[in-house]
């Protein structure tokens, strides 16, 4: 559109003038006298009425140059259909409040609240130092109203969420091999993994599934590197094989009594290791019968819980493999040492120490996570002192926890794991634990300081479907790698805008308007704003200000005391919820 620039009259002139010529109309004396007009006074009233209607035609032109301007402001073509959601969008989104995930305060004069649930996953990018403890692990905690799975490195969130969670009638679980803060936490509790294959055990018709299940214990322990030179999948396949053998025979042998401990101190011993699996298939170092027969499988207590059949089947297999171990070790011994080292490495952080103190029994059930009657949460407290040692157990304790949820009768009770900076530990499978875990009622949300660091620990094709399979992605605000400021940039697409140009031209300077796309928020505009960015499956993206449990009453009086900090945290109300 184009347009010259013309002299506008000069309309306030105009006014005084006319103004002046209808006074003095109304001065000079009346306009009719005696049957005769006026002379003065008639002339005057109709310059000045002449003059109202220049004023009438002026305004109406005044408008209609408005209008045109306006209308040249708005785009027409959209090149781009981006935009920040209003409260109406949000409305559609948002879930009963009090009982679901709190995502912040939308912005604006009102600041409400973001209440919104999701069915499978969320995730939380939080760089370092933007408070993702405070505004979103602590929140969540609080807000959820079910059971929920945290992952705590250094113990604060524990000491923060523990009497708050109990106070409302929750119970609190914390796995504290460490130790740490024990005079607010109290003493660990202990949990054995061993424990799940002894349910299959017990468990009638569950015998078939022992197999799996200790071939997925042993690939937890020892799992394939994510990015390596050499192909050693062979090797580590073996030490994953006598991990699994060497724990179903302590867990026929000792039951509920057998630990990692032992299986890990049974691998290091070589002796210990071969009389095992004589044992198993009944012979001596001369490989002839033992007096006393085989390892007695059928006649276990647990066996008759089961099917003969199966029974049989179960022993005719660990027999064989313990047969080939036997073979290997005579044959083929420098093959037999890469296999056990490999095993001996995975089970290391077990055999003795803290760890393998934590796992030496079990003080409560994972199917407590799946009860209806009460809600229970768990903590995993890590010493991140000692990142290096936990990261296995980390895992693992994952693992059974994912094991047992995928297990329970019971499907549709959910249960949120809140996994905090989970860079730092490898999820097993995590990339299709996404795509399968809302059928079982898993709900994850993992929370990590950028993508660059998650590709780094899981991989290209993890974090692709991380981002495709996320329901709710909360971004926080102070981002700065480059890779996520870029994401977000993009994830927030273009908006429409208008662009104007001017030239001289005959009648003075014209003006030229179009139609353009500009990205709603431009990667360095997203690195500088004290905004938080909120995607919520479908709707428009929302700007959001983070708030804190400091800020939200009466929750800023239920939680604990901060052990880093010693006093309570404490910051004007923004948002009153249900206690």
């Amino acid at each position: 559109m184009g347009s010259g620039t013309q002299q506008p009259p000069n309309l306030a002139g105009l006014v005084i003038v006319t103004g002046l010529l209808g006074w003095g109309a109304l001065k000079t004396g009346p306009l009719m006298l005696g049957g005769q007009v006026q002379f003065i006074p008639a002339v005057l009233a109709f310059i000045a009425g002449l003059g109202l209607l220049r004023i009438a035609t002026e305004l109406l032109q005044l408008l209609a140059r408005l209008a045109d301007r306006q209308s040249a402001k708005r785009p027409r073509t959209q090149p781009g259909t981006s935009r920040w959601a209003t409260w109406k969008d949000w409305k559609v989104e948002r879930s009963q409040r009090d009982v679901s995930p709190l995502w912040g305060l939308m912005k604006g004069r009102r600041g409400r609240a973001l209440w919104a649930n999701y069915a499978s996953n969320a995730m939380t990018v939080a760089p370092a130092g933007s408070g993702k403890g405070i505004f979103t692990v602590i929140v969540m905690g609080l807000a959820i109203r079910v059971a929920k799975v945290f992952v705590d490195f250094k113990g604060e969130l524990a000491c923060l969420l523990k009497p708050a969670l109990e106070a409302r009638g929750e119970i609190v679980r914390i796995l504290n091999p460490g130790a740490l803060w024990e005079d607010q936490l109290g003493a660990s509790d202990f949990y054995n993994p061993i424990d799940l294959l002894i349910d299959c055990l017990h468990t009638p018709g569950a015998l078939r599934d022992a197999p799996d299940l200790l071939r997925e214990l042993a690939g937890q322990l020892l799992q394939e590197p994510g990015k390596s030179d050499n192909d050693n999948s062979y090797f580590r396949e073996g030490g994953r094989r006598a991990i699994a053998d060497i724990t179903a025979i302590h867990a026929m042998v000792d039951e509920y009594d057998a630990t990692l401990s032992a299986v890990a101190l049974t691998v290091e011993d070589r002796n210990a290791f071969e009389h095992h699996m004589r044992w198993v298939v009944g012979v001596d170092l001369e490989g002839k019968p033992l007096p006393e027969g085989p390892l007695p499988i059928e006649q276990a207590a647990w066996a008759e819980k089961h099917d003969p059949e199966d029974v049989a089947e179960f022993a005719r297999w660990l027999r064989a493999r313990a047969a080939n171990w036997l073979a290997l070790m005579d044959g083929e011994a420098r093959t037999f040492d890469s296999f056990i080292s490999g095993a001996q490495q995975a089970l290391a952080p077990f055999a003795t120490g803290r760890l393998a103190t934590v796992t030496r029994r079990s003080t409560f059930s994972m199917n407590d996570l799946k009860r209806r009657d009460r809600i229970t949460n768990l903590f995993f407290v890590v010493d991140a002192s000692r990142m290096e040692t936990y990261k296995a157990w980390i895992g693992l304790m994952q693992w059974c926890v994912l094991t047992t949820l995928k297990r329970h009768a019971d499907k549709s009770q959910p249960v949120y794991l809140i996994l905090d900076e989970v860079t730092n530990y490898l999820i097993a499978g995590l990339a299709s634990l996404l795509t399968w875990g809302r059928s079982f009622g898993i709900r994850l949300h993992l929370i990590f300081q950028d993508l660059t660091a998650f590709e780094r620990e899981y991989g290209t094709q993890a974090l692709e479907t991380v981002l495709s399979e996320t329901e709710i992605k909360q971004f926080l605000p102070g981002q700065r790698s480059p890779k996520t400021l870029e994401l977000i940039s993009k994830m927030l697409g273009e908006q429409t805008v208008v662009a104007a140009s001017r030239a001289p031209g005959a009648t003075g300077i014209n003006v030229q308007m179009s139609d353009t796309a500009r990205a709603l928020m431009t990667p360095d505009e997203t690195r500088r704003t004290q905004d938080g960015i909120l995607f919520v499956r479908q709707a428009p993206p929302v700007r959001f200000s983070p708030i804190s449990c400091a800020e939200i009453a009466p929750w800023r009086d239920q939680v604990g005391i901060n052990p880093f900090h010693g006093k309570p945290f404490r910051k004007k109300v923004r948002l009153k919820v249900k206690s």
